[in-house]
């Protein structure tokens, strides 16, 4: 089958009406002003400085905190550091889970 460019589509008349309705409508509500030139405003939230201190101050927080990491070691180290089989499995179910295990 060969379509021939020349010759236009068949449309029918349920199509020509959708189309002259959306037109109609886009036609309606498109039309610019000639007097005035078109206004584009952008509004950012104020709590776009919120957001940039937060992000500043997480950037400034350490990823390990060393201090936590330096007691518990020296208590590991000594034998001081006891835990139960229930508290480690808890820890790793809040690790996994979140505190949705809790």
């Amino acid at each position: 089958m060969r379509i021939d460019p020349q010759i236009p589509p068949l449309e029918t008349t349920a199509t020509n009406a959708a189309t002259d309705a959306r037109s109609g409508a886009s036609k309606a509500t498109a039309q610019p002003s000639a007097a005035s030139p078109p206004n584009d405003t952008v509004q950012l939230s104020s709590n776009t400085a919120t957001v940039r201190q937060l992000v500043n101050q997480l950037q400034q927080t350490p990823d390990v905190r060393q201090e936590e990491v330096s007691s518990l070691r020296a208590q590991i180290q000594s034998g001081q550091y006891h835990r139960t089989n229930e508290q480690v499995a808890g820890a790793m179910v809040n690790d996994l889970f979140g505190n949705a295990g809790a």
